[in-house]
C-alpha cells in the first residue's frame, strides 16, 4: 500500500480486497481472516481494516455473519419487475443454474378473495402449487401459484421439480403469459418460511405479488413470492 497515496488507505485495502474477489483469489463462501489478524499482517490499524471491509460490505462483495465471520457474497440476483418471463427460464438465459422443488400441490375451492384475483366464480376448482425456488441447488424463494382448473384441467396431476411451469402451460394448453400487474413490498419470515428458505425466522424477504394475464386477457395465474432480501435486486424498466 502507498501511504503518501491520495486515496485514503482504507480505501486502498478495499480496493485491494476488491480486486481479489474479482480476480477469483478470493471465491464465494470464502471467509476472511480476522480484522485483527489481517491488521498485523498489513502493519496498518486494525479501524483501517474494518473500514475497509465496510467499503465492500455496502457494495454486497463482502457479507458479515455475526458469531460466524466476514464471508465473500454471493451475487445479488437481478429481476425484472415488469417481465413475464419464467424464473427458470429468466434465469437460465443468464447462465445461472436454476431448480425448483415442489412443497405441495393442492385443489381447493376459491374463497371470495381468490375468485377476484382470479376473476373467476367463487367456489370455481383452483390449484395452489407450492415451490421452493433454486439457484445452484440452495434455496433463494419460496413461491406460491394459484391456477383456474377450467383453464388447465388436470394441471395438479403435473410434475412441478425442477420444470417450468410456464413452459408447461404453453406446451399442453397453449397458453402463454402475456402482461401481468406485480406489487412489491418487504415482509419477514415466518417459522414455517424460515425453515423452508434456510433463514432466522423475521429474516427480511421481498414479497411480490402478480396477476398473470393471457393475450386475450384472461388471468391464467395469480403468484406471490418470497425472496430473500439479501439475494436479490430489483430493476424497473
Amino acid at each position: 500500500m502507498e501511504k503518501n497515496n491520495e486515496k485514503p488507505l482504507y480505501l486502498q485495502f478495499a480496493e485491494m480486497f476488491r480486486q481479489m474477489i474479482l480476480n477469483g483469489e478470493l471465491n464465494v463462501g470464502d471467509m476472511l481472516p480476522p480484522e485483527i489478524e489481517l491488521a498485523k499482517t498489513y502493519s496498518v490499524a486494525r479501524i483501517t481494516i474494518r473500514k475497509a471491509i465496510n467499503e465492500l460490505v455496502q457494495d454486497h462483495l463482502l457479507i458479515r455473519r455475526v458469531g460466524n465471520g466476514t464471508f465473500v457474497s454471493e451475487p445479488k440476483i437481478e429481476r425484472e419487475l415488469v417481465s413475464v418471463a419464467g424464473f427458470t427460464e429468466r434465469l437460465q438465459s443468464r447462465g445461472i443454474k436454476a431448480g425448483a422443488i415442489t412443497i405441495e400441490v393442492n385443489r381447493m375451492k376459491a374463497d371470495m378473495k381468490m375468485a377476484n384475483l382470479l376473476l373467476i366464480p367463487q367456489g370455481s376448482e383452483i390449484v395452489e402449487i407450492v415451490r421452493l425456488r433454486l439457484i445452484h441447488e440452495v434455496p433463494v424463494a419460496l413461491e406460491y401459484s394459484y391456477l383456474p382448473l377450467t383453464l388447465f384441467p388436470d394441471i395438479d396431476k403435473e410434475s412441478f421439480d425442477n420444470n417450468s411451469l410456464y413452459l408447461l402451460l404453453e406446451n399442453k394448453y397453449s397458453i402463454r403469459p402475456y402482461h401481468s400487474s406485480k406489487t412489491l413490498e418487504l415482509t419477514r419470515a415466518t417459522n414455517k418460511e424460515a425453515k423452508l428458505l434456510e433463514l432466522s425466522k423475521g429474516a427480511p424477504l421481498f414479497l411480490m405479488m402478480a396477476t398473470v394475464f393471457t393475450e386475450d386477457n384472461r388471468v391464467m395465474e395469480y403468484v406471490k413470492t418470497l425472496f430473500i432480501g439479501e439475494r436479490f435486486r430489483f430493476q424497473v424498466y
